[in-house]
């Protein structure tokens, strides 16, 4: 019973230390992404999404990956994490491409609405195309348009095209021309550098063979920057102002759209999808929150170690001395028993000693007429016992 309590004893105190383990892990927890959360919200940027004035002639120059260097760029670290964050996503060159299927049952208010979101937006028409008659016809109006819209507002845009129609279809797709943006920028660098050495070489020449050769090469070399400065700077529209295509088709009754439902396939690969993202982001905290607690853990930990030590000590010398105690008691047993059985056998001894003493005494003649003696008497009572046994038969 005593070794049970104590058993019972021992588990509850690991429970309870257990309990003040993790409750300390979920404060830390807690106080960790609180701190993190403020300082998450003090270092975020405020985003203008107002549009900017640009002139389609005159795209904004590309900025250089290098160029921030100096002043709060790559090399800028420290109270500049943000900003540098920021700095890396905005020289991402993304080409921003939609695409949208409207019908309405009022045509001139559909397209009078097109034309105000474009200038609302800060856009322009590319290809704006109506055919048809009236809906009482049989061939109904429909019309296209392609439009540029700034790109900070790419996403607003097409968002909208619901209050000029019922969407059928809405399509959005990017196109990340990153490496080839800044790999031309690297090949012109390239080719001014040439441009500049070959200059110097012709004008160091003297022999006009050499001087038409260096000529004709940096003719060559200059249309090659030329050719690829064009492309930047088509690159630079292309990502500044994204395309969204828009058909609008007129309608005497407006369809109604419903989600297609979900196959049990599809519910299945986005539920799993799901759980690998949680998966991933739950390790992700996981770390972080290891990261900026390992010192308490590693503390808490070393103190149930002693204290489970301490516990194992106790407990083995509790052991050990019942081990002891049982050992003892059986010891202090058997020493009675074995003084008990060792005063018996003396007695015994004695006793036999005695009889052994008096037999030695008596005459050998006595000791023959007594078992004559005893022979008679065992013969005269044998006969007895048959007549007795007679009468019963």
């Amino acid at each position: 019973m005593s070794r049970l309590k104590k058993q019972s004893s021992f588990k509850k105190l690991a429970l309870v230390t257990s309990l003040l383990l993790i409750l300390s892990f979920l404060a830390t927890a807690c106080s960790s992404s609180h701190d993190q959360n403020a300082n998450t919200g003090a270092a975020a940027p405020n985003y203008d999404y107002s549009p900017k004035e640009q002139s389609w002639d005159s795209p904004p120059e590309a900025q250089d990956p290098g160029s921030g260097l100096g002043e709060g760029g790559y090399g800028d670290s420290g109270s500049q994490v943000g900003a540098g964050a920021k700095d890396v996503m905005s020289q991402r060159k993304i080409i921003m491409d939609g695409e949208v299927s409207l019908e309405t049952t009022y045509f001139d208010d559909s397209i009078a609405a097109m034309d105000q979101l474009i200038n609302d937006f800060g856009g322009f028409a590319e290809v704006r195309n109506v055919v048809g008659k009236s809906q009482y016809s049989t061939n109904r109006r429909r019309a296209t348009y392609i439009i540029r819209v700034p790109a900070e507002r790419y996403e607003q845009a097409l968002k909208s095209m619901g209050n000029i129609g019922t969407v059928l279809e809405s399509d959005s797709k990017g196109t990340d021309i990153t490496d080839t943006y800044y790999d031309t920028e690297a090949r012109i660098k390239a080719l001014k550098i040439q441009e500049e050495t070959l200059l110097d070489i012709l004008a160091k020449s003297v022999n006009l063979d050499d001087v038409i050769t260096l000529e004709s090469r940096i003719s060559q070399v200059r249309y090659e920057i030329e050719s690829l400065e064009n492309t930047i700077r088509n690159y630079d529209r292309l990502v500044a102002f994204s395309r969204i295509t828009v058909y609008i088709q007129e309608v005497t009754d407006r369809t109604e759209t419903k989600p297609t439902p979900e196959t049990l396939g599809e519910r299945v690969s986005r539920s799993f999808n799901e759980a690998l993202e949680n998966f991933k982001i739950g390790c992700e905290d996981f770390i972080v929150w290891l990261a900026g607690a390992w010192i308490g853990l590693l503390i808490w930990i070393i103190i149930i170690v002693v204290i489970l030590r301490i516990f194992k000590s106790i407990k083995r010398r509790k052991k050990n001395k019942g081990v002891q105690a049982v050992a003892a008691e059986k010891h202090r047993a058997g020493t009675k028993f074995f003084s008990k059985k060792t005063k018996e056998q003396l007695v015994e001894d004695k006793v036999s000693d005695k009889f052994s003493d008096k037999s030695s005494e008596i005459p050998s003649g006595e000791k023959t007429s007594e078992k004559s003696e005893k022979a008679n008497i065992e013969a005269m009572e044998k006969p007895d016992d048959k007549k007795e046994d007679k009468p019963q038969k």
